[in-house]
């Protein structure tokens, strides 16, 4: 087992990486200006990321074979902007992204959070998370991909929002994704901290 393959050798590498992240603990990374700690389970084997082509604050991958991807977006927005509406604006946002790659999306399940914006529990809060669960299919001339994902929307700093993905690539192993992502649902999106009163450059 290692970071650049947290599956090890096993038959299903791709198996075994979806089991660690049901079972391994909570830990956090950073992004560069250390303004986010984003929670990841087996923290120590995720790497921080750029994705080509679609801009983000910060992003990580669980294994040099993508197990599982985050990404983390903060963006403009109007002042008094709910989760609700941040999450309208980001799927607005992203339409043209996500046409391109012909992604089709079964209807989402929709969860609302309680969140503590500070990793001291007398910080100011509690807010509400708004989170979206899907099962995606991406289309491109070579291949069909199957994902569980699930995306949550943050009013962090004023005239902000942050968006929160993370995405469980199926392959064979459709139910551990799912589990996958609904550990993130219900365990993982509260955990976010923020760690900067100032809003970051992005």
């Amino acid at each position: 087992m290692s970071r650049e393959e947290p599956g090890g050798d096993a038959d299903d590498p791709h198996e075994a990486a979806l089991d660690r992240l049901l079972k391994e603990s909570w830990g956090w990374r950073n992004d560069k200006q250390d303004a986010l700690h984003v929670p990841l389970p087996d923290w120590k084997n995720w790497r921080r990321i750029r994705y080509f082509g679609v801009p983000t604050f910060v992003g990580f991958r669980y294994g040099d074979d993508h197990h599982a991807v985050i990404a983390v977006w903060v963006r403009d927005a109007d002042e008094g902007t709910t989760p609700d509406q941040c999450l309208e604006n980001f799927e607005k946002w992203g339409e043209p992204t996500a046409h391109s790659f012909s992604v089709k999306v079964q209807d989402p399940v929709v969860t609302r959070l309680p969140w503590n914006p500070m990793a001291n529990p007398k910080g100011d809060g509690p807010l509400e998370i708004v989170v979206k669960s899907v099962n995606a299919e991406i289309s491109t001339l070579f291949s069909n991909k199957s994902y569980a994902a699930a995306y949550g929307a943050y009013v962090m700093w004023p005239k902000t929002c942050t968006i929160f993905g993370v995405a469980v690539p199926v392959r064979d192993s459709a139910e551990l994704a799912r589990d996958v992502r609904d550990r993130y649902v219900n365990d993982g999106f509260w955990r976010m901290e923020r760690h900067a009163e100032a809003v970051p450059s992005f």
